[in-house]
């Protein structure tokens, strides 16, 4: 009977082992999963519709994600021929933010799914700017639909696809 409950406890004990190693494994797993935003993007010009004051001649964005900040930085050389470069942190979490580079401007963001960030900046309580960032479901493009109001005033809004940078 000993050598019985011995026999019953051991296999208790590696099914448990067994178990526990499974749950650890799938955990790692899911924690290098990347974001469906994660990663370098570059516009695909011939895909997109741009305003016809805002012809930049290429951009490029890279996510990085974590669980309260998107951290954008992008590159890229605008209509005159001049490389531009910067980063923007990115809270989407549905409440105010301050733009440092625009006083008086805030800036509220959230995630509506995995795949879709939408951006919405008020000045003086109204809509200045909108933008929607969506993944598509096979994780190759992101579209950015942007609408709003350029330094000198004018309205303007552009469809951009952005192809996902491969290694």
């Amino acid at each position: 009977m000993m050598k019985a409950q011995l026999m019953s406890w051991n296999q208790t004990h590696f099914g448990t082992a067994v178990i526990l190693m499974i749950v650890s494994i799938v955990s790692s797993v899911q924690a290098q999963e990347k974001h469906p935003f994660e990663g370098i993007w570059n516009a695909n010009l011939a895909k997109s519709q741009r305003h016809e004051n805002h012809q930049f001649k290429s951009a490029t964005m890279k996510f990085e994600i974590s669980d309260d900040l998107v951290l954008l930085t992008y590159t890229g050389v605008n209509m005159a021929g001049k490389e531009e470069s910067g980063v923007t942190r990115i809270q989407p979490d549905g409440k105010e933010h301050p733009v440092t580079e625009a006083p008086g401007v805030v800036t509220i963001s959230k995630w509506t799914t995995s795949h879709i960030l939408e951006i919405v900046a008020r000045k003086d309580g109204g809509v200045v700017g909108e933008s929607k960032y969506e993944v598509s479901k096979d994780g190759k493009s992101l579209t950015a639909t942007v609408k709003g109001v350029d330094a000198k005033g004018r309205s303007f809004e552009q469809i951009i696809v952005f192809d996902r940078e491969t290694k």
